[in-house]
């Protein structure tokens, strides 16, 4: 299990999905990071502290030295107004050397890249836009379909030392076996460990519960808030993590955090024609059972690559049931108007919704 709550400024730097946060091109790292930097406001300066220095390594503009230099004064600058400077002092050793390995890995690239065969990344990564799905064959032949709006990283020496992969998003998995190398997908909020097997993993930042369906085989789950315990799963069922309370007036709110459960199981839902409902979305199908406008305006903006707006909120109450495949975007407002009344409106990739 990856324990950030142990990173130092480091450890983040050479994260690939702080890197992105960073630079600020995948909205679904950035929308993990800063719902991290929330729960975690411990870590709130060594984060920024990180994030500067990214900030300084990614720019090329000014000279290798000129930059070690800046870096080295704001550091020692720091240092004046913390307690044990020591401990700073190895930092900046330690991000001195690995901003230079960044830079002769830059320069090598640079000098070489008249060559035809590529350099060979450290860290392998796929990523997926609104709108899209995309299937992914390993190096050790497990297969993946990855949704929408989702990330995969596979982990430094997969398939040669471990096939550990971390998740942001959703992915359905259908695992090689291997028992001297069990796989091990990493979410933000828990981790499953598995040696071949059939399984849907959803684990949005945006969303309130994260969960895991298993369709065959076995797998441990252990929930990065479970203090070390784990749930061993079973075909056919489906744990769901629960990231916040709902919400409730605040003399209350105490009273219910103590009992509302944090994770629950129970079997997937399954329809008459045998469809599983937790992941139809594999073959294309949009599945909705009794859920409420406002989670379906996730998976809508997800699923059409849209961003929904309710412009009154007894709109976000409103429940449906129903099934489509193909549909566009229109034919589905229409087909839910026929349900419950509103209106909408399309303004390019916006959607406004009123009574």
């Amino acid at each position: 299990m990856i324990d950030r709550s142990l990173f130092n400024i480091e450890d983040f730097l050479v994260d690939n999905t702080f890197q992105l946060y960073c630079a600020g091109k995948d909205k679904l790292c950035v929308t993990y990071w800063e719902n991290y930097i929330k729960a975690h406001p411990e870590q709130e300066a060594i984060i920024m502290d990180a994030k500067r220095f990214y900030m300084i390594l990614s720019g090329h503009k000014k000279p290798l030295n000129s930059q070690l230099e800046l870096m080295k004064k704001e550091i020692m600058e720091e240092q004046q107004h913390l307690i044990v400077p020591i401990k700073r002092s190895y930092t900046w050793l330690k991000v001195a050397a690995v901003f230079l390995l960044i830079s002769g890995i830059l320069l090598f690239y640079t000098t070489n890249i008249g060559q035809k065969e590529p350099i060979k990344n450290l860290v392998t990564s796929y990523s997926t836009n609104g709108a899209e799905r995309k299937k992914i064959t390993l190096p050790d032949g497990t297969v993946i379909m990855l949704n929408a709006k989702s990330s995969l990283q596979l982990n430094k020496d997969f398939n040669i030392n471990n096939r550990e992969v971390t998740l942001i998003g959703e992915a359905f998995f259908d695992v090689t076996h291997d028992k001297n190398k069990p796989f091990k997908v990493l979410t933000a909020d828990f981790d499953i460990n598995v040696l071949g097997t059939t399984f849907n993993v959803k684990a949005y930042p945006d969303e309130a519960t994260s969960e895991a369906v298993l369709i065959k085989g076995v797998i441990v789950m252990e929930g990065n808030r479970s203090k070390g315990n784990s749930i061993t799963l079973k075909p056919s069922q489906k744990v769901t993590f629960y990231k916040v309370l709902p919400e409730l007036p605040s003399k209350k709110q105490q009273i219910v955090a103590a009992k509302y459960p944090e994770i629950t199981i129970n079997s997937y839902t399954k329809k008459n024609d045998s469809t599983i409902v937790e992941m139809a979305w594999v073959q294309n199908r949009l599945e909705i059972q009794d859920q409420s406008f406002a989670d379906l305006k996730r998976i809508l903006e997800r699923w059409y690559n849209v961003e929904i707006v309710f412009t009154d909120n007894d709109i976000e109450k409103y429940h449906f049931t129903a099934t489509f495949k193909d549909e566009t975007l229109v034919e589905v407002l229409t087909a839910l108007q026929g349900a419950e009344h509103f209106s909408y409106e399309i303004k390019g990739k916006q959607v406004i919704i009123s009574k």
